[in-house]
């Protein structure tokens, strides 16, 4: 699969679901961090062999070093951005008929 592609839903998956899951916990952010993290996250993604841990640890890395929030419900958006990714790059990955 493309790394690009890959890079991509990332940064959408994140930009995306984060917000939804900080709004459900009532959690404070700024749009502007859950971007950064996001992007951060896609380019540590093309990384070669470690990119997905370290792009998940820079997600989460940059979301506490920026709002200084509960560690569990940043965890929380995060996992629920990643779980998201799943089921989008598996519908990327197959050939359409």
């Amino acid at each position: 699969m493309n790394p690009i592609l890959v890079a991509s839903v990332y940064a959408i998956c994140g930009i995306v679901v984060i917000p939804i899951v900080f709004e459900f916990l009532k959690t404070k952010y700024q749009f502007s961090d859950v971007v950064l993290a996001s992007l951060a996250a896609a380019a540590t993604s093309l990384i070669p062999t470690v990119g997905a841990t370290v792009s998940l640890v820079a997600t989460m890395g940059i979301l506490y070093w920026r709002m200084q929030q509960d560690f569990r419900d940043i965890f929380m958006a995060v996992f629920a951005a990643r779980l998201t990714m799943v089921p989008v790059l598996l519908a990327l990955r197959l050939p359409a008929y």
